[in-house]
């Protein structure tokens, strides 16, 4: 008993021993796991970002600052097949070890003293990963720490995060870092449709990205994937007859180049998400491929044309994702400026801000497409706009300037709704670069002058397609923000329909007779100084902008939106929606006619004998009585007016006369054209008006204005007077033919006026003028 109390005793005590060596080996791991923490960053080294398209097409690869063609991906990315190959073949017992299996590192000395040589390393995988995050000379002492390593990396991350990690870090040959890039260059596809042929072979590579390589060396990589694979087939994780069909399979015999499609919309990803990892974007590269043939195509006409280059960018609609984005003919050309992305450089507009002027104005009530405006020479304070053609086409209707796109109704228009207003409006609707005020902009504006981006004025018309609704433009896919209503869909509607009806350049005047024809609303634009062309339109759920010219700035005269930019826009159209459609009228009762005085298409009076129905803006739209249809009464025999005591006389009739406002009546008179007359007073009509005719007290004929160097123009303002009578109403002021301001006869107005002779005249309501030459020197 006491020799069997002893061993037991003895038994004890070495366990015991055993157990104090056990917890002295876990306390020095955990001190020197405090004191030593695993270097966390070195497992995750720069990558790749990888820009895709809509439906998972590669775009194109930026590569971190090292040049590595280092991808990244998530483990649920990855095919299970490559998982269960890969686990098989390195780790069979990952999931259960500690980091160290030791069974692994028994049978590999086993093996490798059997052979005489190192045949097997018996590293598992968190080991693996040790060893490629921290490299070192393979010793002894190098696999004691890589064991610690691994240890450490099993006590603080999960299985899924070490494999995760395992997979990132692979290297595969060359510069080609982790199974996404591998999966990539090798295969020309995502790690998540790994065959069990492509993920044989890319277990073998790490082994030796040099003796494995493919491409290289084919016999060993061959040999070295049909090894994993049969040894897969015997541990029975693969079926034999799988094994043998993959077997049969070809290596890759190339690496797939790195790709370089749509690089001015990659950029601005980039610029816009960052260096992540993956940029998922809204492009659709099959459009984006044919619009760039287009672009290009287009491109080479105008070059013969002294116009370098032109971009475009086509929109969806209800979403504002953008499917096609061509930033130059060419991105590698060095000439014409092809690596400037010219859809987001800031350029004059030109006219296509007109239409949403138009809508502010319908909105506000002020205007409707059938009212009439009057393209006429006007002058404010010094600015007279002009026409393109440098012509003049008198009374038109908003649908008839906008179609037009004459530029002093617009200007008008701007006046009459503000400038202030407009300049929110166009800023609630995206265009961010209007960073000046309101008083810096001007009456300008109206006809572009201030500097926007191809992208943002193309979401602009956008909303008209989209009710005037307004959302901002997305590249990634995802929800974007809650819209903001910009333009009432009543406006947005009236407004794109009046834009269907400009003359197109891709067909005839009688485009609109044929049937399924083609719909878009459009509008082009030209740029001061003869230095860009802009064509934007919508049709279907598409919205398509181009602009044209020189990205030096350089003018080109005779450039125009119609002519240069019109073409490649509804070509783009074509593609992007073949057979499109506008929208239909908005429901409810938004949109009303009502029946107008067709002489003044103001609400009808006694007198208005022609009459013609109107589209208003229920609600909204505020008309007048006609004051241009009246009646009269005239001496049947001499045909004179008559007036007050004259009535009781025998013979006389009544009759309707039609007048006109006085700056168009000013302007016909000016330009020889018919202007409708009030018959001459009865001369022996006693009560004949008091002041037939302003009479013009300022300036004066006879005395020269001399002006004073020093002093600037707007200090020397020259009084406007004339005596009227009491019937006069507002007087018109012309300068030279150009109306320079209005008001009554006791207003105290001034006009700025230059050197040299001028014609100044004043007319009243009733078409009763004045006028004289004066000089300023």
């Amino acid at each position: 008993m006491s020799g069997r109390n002893c061993v037991l005793k003895g038994g004890a005590k070495k366990m015991a021993v055993a157990a104090g060596i056990v917890f002295f080996l876990v306390a020095v791991f955990f001190v020197l796991d405090f004191a030593c923490p695993f270097p966390e960053q070195s497992l995750h080294k720069p990558v790749a970002t990888v820009v895709k398209d809509r439906n998972g097409e590669v775009l194109r690869i930026f590569l971190p600052p090292d040049g590595a063609r280092r991808m990244r991906t998530s483990l649920a990315d990855v095919s299970p097949v490559f998982k269960k190959a890969l686990i098989a073949s390195e780790d069979s017992w990952f999931e259960y070890h500690p980091g160290v299996n030791p069974f692994s590192v028994l049978r590999a000395a086993v093996s490798n003293i059997a052979a005489g040589r190192v045949v097997s390393g018996g590293s598992t995988i968190p080991m693996q990963i040790a060893r490629m995050a921290a490299p070192r000379q393979r010793t002894f002492f190098a696999k004691i720490i890589e064991a610690f390593r691994a240890v450490q990396l099993k006590l603080h991350h999960s299985n899924d995060e070490l494999l995760e990690i395992y997979l990132n870090m692979l290297p595969f040959g060359g510069n080609i870092e982790g199974v996404a890039a591998a999966s990539h260059f090798y295969f020309g596809h995502d790690a998540k449709t790994l065959s069990l042929g492509e993920s044989a072979l890319l277990t073998t590579l790490p082994r030796g990205p040099v003796y494995y390589d493919p491409l290289r060396n084919p016999a060993q990589a061959l040999a070295g994937r049909n090894k994993v694979m049969r040894q897969l087939a015997q541990k029975g994780e693969f079926p034999a007859e799988e094994v043998e069909r993959n077997i049969r399979l070809p290596l890759p015999d190339r690496i797939t180049p790195v790709p370089l499609k749509a690089p001015h919309f990659c950029r601005m990803a980039v610029r816009r998400e960052g260096r992540v990892p993956e940029i998922d974007t809204t492009l659709d590269s099959a459009l984006q491929q044919a619009a760039a043939e287009k672009l290009r195509a287009h491109v080479a006409r105008l070059r013969t044309q002294d116009i370098d280059n032109a971009a475009c960018v086509i929109i969806h609609i209800p979403t504002r994702e953008i499917r096609a984005l061509v930033g130059s003919a060419d991105f590698f050309e060095t000439g014409y400026g092809g690596a400037i992305n010219l859809t987001e450089t800031l350029r004059s507009p030109g006219s296509t801000l007109k239409p949403f002027l138009y809508a502010l104005a319908f909105d506000r009530g002020k205007m409707v497409p059938d009212t009439f405006l009057y393209d006429v020479p006007v002058d404010y304070s010094g600015y007279s706009p002009e026409n393109y053609d440098r012509t003049w086409s008198g009374q038109v209707t908003v649908r008839q300037a906008l179609a037009k796109s004459l530029n002093v109704p617009a200007v008008n228009t701007l006046a009459l709704a503000g400038v202030e207003d407009f300049l929110v409006l166009l800023r609630k609707g995206g265009l961010s670069s209007l960073d000046r005020t309101a008083a810096q902009y001007g009456l300008p504006l109206a006809l572009g002058g201030c500097e926007v981006r191809l992208t943002d004025l193309t979401d602009l018309y956008a909303c008209l397609g989209d009710r005037g609704r307004y959302r901002p433009l997305k590249l990634v896919s995802g929800n974007g923000p809650t819209p903001v209503q910009l333009l009432s869909p009543e406006a947005s509607w009236l407004v794109l329909d009046m834009l269907s009806s400009v003359t197109r350049p891709d067909m005839n005047d009688t485009w609109m007779l044929t049937r399924d024809r083609p719909e878009a609303g459009w509008k082009t634009g030209t740029s001061f100084g003869h230095r860009d062309a802009w064509a934007v339109g919508i049709s279907g759920d598409y919205a398509v902008g181009v602009w044209v010219g020189n990205p030096d700035g350089r003018p080109r005269k005779g450039i125009s939106g119609a002519v240069h930019a019109g073409p490649l826009l509804f070509d783009l159209l074509r593609l992007a929606a073949p057979g499109g459609k506008l929208p239909a009228p908005p429901e409810g009762a938004g949109i009303s006619e009502v029946e107008v005085c067709a002489h003044s298409h103001q609400l009808p009076g006694p007198f208005c004998g022609e009459r013609v129905r109107m589209r208003i803006l229920s609600g909204k739209t505020v008309l007048h009585p006609c004051d241009q249809c009246r009646q009269i009464f005239v001496d049947g025999r001499t045909g004179y007016r008559l007036s007050g005591e004259c009535l009781d006389r025998p013979g006389i009739k009544r009759k309707i006369i039609r007048t006109i406002p006085p700056n168009l009546a000013h302007w016909r008179r000016e330009n020889n054209l018919e202007v409708p007359q009030m018959p001459p007073m009865a001369p022996d009509c006693d009560l004949i008006p008091a002041g037939t005719a302003p009479h013009i007290i300022s300036p004066a004929a006879n005395t020269p204005y001399l002006l004073r160097g020093d002093t600037p123009l707007s200090f020397q303002k020259i009084a406007l007077k004339a005596e009227a009578g009491p019937d006069c109403g507002i007087l018109y002021w012309f300068l030279d033919g150009r109306l320079i301001c209005k008001g009554k006869a006791e207003e105290r107005l001034f006009a700025e006026i230059g050197p040299g002779n001028h014609r100044i005249s004043v007319t009243d309501d009733s078409g009763r003028s004045d006028s004289l030459v004066f000089e300023v020197r």
